[in-house]
């Protein structure tokens, strides 16, 4: 099913659930990110109860429900580790399954719906694709049984289109154009506009400055509230450029009496559920709250996300600040959407929105049943953004689906157990290879550089577990059996845990050492060394260890390399894994809470995957235990928040 964002295919799943439910049989519904994973819980067991499971790398609740919640990489894990879980079920949902075209994730995609077994039907869901029926054919050649595609191109609440054009105003992708025609033949009138609102005060040649910006934010803030077009969601793609433009705001009064009195009541409320009263942070959110505005990022904790999520869906939050990932699939709609830049960040350069990303957020213009159209401004930073690339991302096609396969080391050794050197099918099997084939039909071209490549990759992988000792011939080692079971950092586990390097750790310790091979450190954060003596030689010990997986890597030509281990977050790990309270980390690291979370919750994730794979009377195990219940404790404790959500 591909319909734009906003165009209700989530009910078809919602459907193919309840009627699953109703028949007795077992469906698994996929999410791209944990959030949504934990919304869709949370509605699902609100309307059937104890019928619902969730499976993430953070909480487990109820696994062997009639419907279970879980994200693509357990459901893509459960496949190789453990495929009789699978045996009676009958349907999988996957949706956002576009997201198979991530560049770090959309192999976990591709491999799900190659691998899985051949009973279970798919239910797949998607943004609107131009190669959606190439993607289908796909489909069709890889899994048995028939596949109908629906496709639906309109919207219930249809969007308009309109630009903020920094030293001109409020027009559309037609202005832009003439500007750049009149910039070619040297005849525009560089401050005339076309606004109003504008016209009553002219904007000054300092525009581009940062008071010029406050004032476009302004006179646009200002449109909005007097053409009655809030709620909004304003989409910045920093985090701490969306704290501050609520900041910016906070003079606004964009609530009611009455609706002050409610924000008042609910915030105190939640406040009391999520045990969060008295945090700074939290003062900040109440008195910008009490105004009907927030911010939403990945930086902040999980509760505080959690009681702004609740307030913009009680319709009380009017000015919502919020990155991209606010629009990754959560189904909270506003009347306006606002675009601060068209260029965000991408890790090497800032670049234009893909056309797909801009129509994900901009679909959450327009609430069904509520509004008539649904209003997306974008600013536009001209003479500096010209009129081609901003059509691109506005008017311009989604971009098509791409296949990023690429087996991992642990899906080698699932695959190897199972197939030998038959798995080089999974290559002739990926979206890729399918690709090129129909584009080289009557070329006499079965298989390009593309696949050739991708089996070659594969080759210097699979000798590199041969040279680990993971291989033998025609079966695992033990070495092989435990590295399929970690996903992620199989390698790096695998090794310390051969050396006995674990045997020798204490928990905190333990967790220490973990944090190395999940955390990677950015440049713009500060970090307190931890002491020498905590870990004595182990730190070197680690960083051979990991040192020797890459440089055999490099021997073998294998390309995307092992991530090398980073220590920089120790002294954060070490304090809280030894009690400290969440609120006195920031004496160890400049980090953000939500990424201080995150991190940990990869260290507790990672343990239980280990745990996993070792009997359970080993002494490790005893240790990774209490190691988990070490770091996955108060605010990092996703199982409790989940539960804290549920309470009505």
């Amino acid at each position: 099913m591909s319909a734009p964002t906003g165009a209700g295919k989530t009910l078809i799943a919602e459907y193919a659930l309840e009627k699953a439910v109703a028949e007795g049989r077992r469906i698994i519904y996929t999410a791209p990110i944990k959030a949504l994973s934990n919304q869709k819980f949370r509605d699902f067991s609100a309307q059937y109860g104890d019928r619902i499971g969730i499976v993430t790398g953070d909480v487990t609740l109820n696994p062997d429900a009639s419907a279970v919640i879980m994200t693509t990489e357990i459901f893509r894990n459960t496949i190789f580790d453990d495929p009789e879980r699978l045996a009676d079920v009958g349907y999988v949902i996957f949706d956002e399954v576009h997201f198979l075209d991530d560049p770090e994730r959309g192999t976990v995609w591709e491999e799900s719906i190659i691998f899985a077994p051949e009973h279970i039907r798919i239910l797949a869901l998607s943004a609107t694709v131009p190669n959606l029926e190439r993607f289908a054919g796909w489909i069709r050649e890889t899994r048995s049984g028939r596949l109908a595609v629906i496709a639906e191109m309109g919207r219930p609440v249809p969007l308009r289109h309109q630009l903020f054009i920094q030293g001109f105003g409020i027009g559309m992708l037609k202005d832009l154009r003439r500007l750049d025609e009149e910039i070619k033949q040297g005849k525009h009138r560089r401050w005339e506009t076309w606004n109003d609102l504008l016209r009553r005060d002219r904007v000054q040649e300092d525009l581009l400055t940062e008071r010029g910006q406050f004032q476009w934010r302004t006179h646009l803030l200002d449109h909005l509230h007097a053409q009655d077009q809030f709620p909004c969601l304003y989409f910045i793609f920093n985090r701490r450029e969306c704290e501050a433009r609520a900041a910016e705001s906070k003079e606004r009064e964009l609530l009611q009496p009455e609706e002050r009195r409610r924000v008042e009541a609910l915030f105190a409320e939640l406040c009391e559920r999520f045990d969060v009263k008295g945090e700074p942070s939290v003062r900040t959110l109440h008195d910008l709250a009490c105004r009907g505005i927030a911010y939403h990022h990945a930086g902040m904790l999980p509760t505080h996300k959690e009681i702004v999520e609740r307030l913009f869906t009680s319709g009380l939050i009017k000015l919502l600040f919020a990155t991209e990932t606010f629009a990754l699939g959560i189904n909270m709609p506003a009347r306006t959407v606002v675009f601060d830049t068209l260029h965000k960040f991408d890790g090497v350069k800032r670049s234009y929105l893909k056309a797909r990303e801009y129509q994900q957020m901009a679909g959450r213009a327009g609430r069904r049943g509520i509004d008539e159209v649904g209003f997306v401004y974008s600013n536009v930073e001209w003479p500096f953004a010209r009129f081609e690339s901003v059509e691109n991302v506005i008017a311009g096609d989604n971009e098509e689906i791409r296949s990023q396969f690429s087996l991992g080391y642990a899906t080698l050794l699932g695959l190897w157990r199972r197939l030998g050197k038959d798995l080089y099918e999974a290559c002739e099997r990926s979206f890729s290879n399918y690709e090129h084939r129909q584009r080289g039909r009557g070329r006499g071209r079965q298989e390009g550089s593309g696949y050739a490549d991708m089996v070659d990759q594969v080759r210097r992988r699979l000798a590199l577990l041969r040279d680990l000792k993971y291989i033998d011939g025609p079966d695992l080692t033990e070495r092989g059996d435990l590295a399929a079971q970690i996903y992620g950092w199989e390698l790096q586990v695998t090794e310390l845990f051969a050396a006995g390097l674990f045997d020798r750790l204490s928990e905190d310790q333990l967790n220490v050492v973990m944090a190395s091979l999940v955390f990677e450190a950015k440049k713009s954060c500060i970090y307190r060394r931890l002491e020498r003596d905590v870990l004595g030689s182990v730190k070197g010990k680690v960083y051979r260890l990991v040192d020797g997986i890459r440089t055999r890597e490099k021997m073998l030509g294998v390309r995307v390399l092992t991530r090398e281990a980073d220590f920089k977050l120790s002294a954060a790990v070490w304090a809280w894994s030894r009690g400290e309270d969440f609120a006195d980390l920031d004496r160890y690291t400049s980090a953000s809470d939500g990424d201080l979370v995150r991190t940990f919750r990869q260290i507790a994730q990672l343990e239980r995957q280990l745990l996993r794979a070792l009997p359970a009377h080993d002494r490790l195990a005893q240790k990774l235990k209490h190691a988990v219940e070490r770091i996955s404790r108060d605010e990092v404790d996703a199982e409790r928040l989940l539960r804290w959500g549920e309470e009505t």
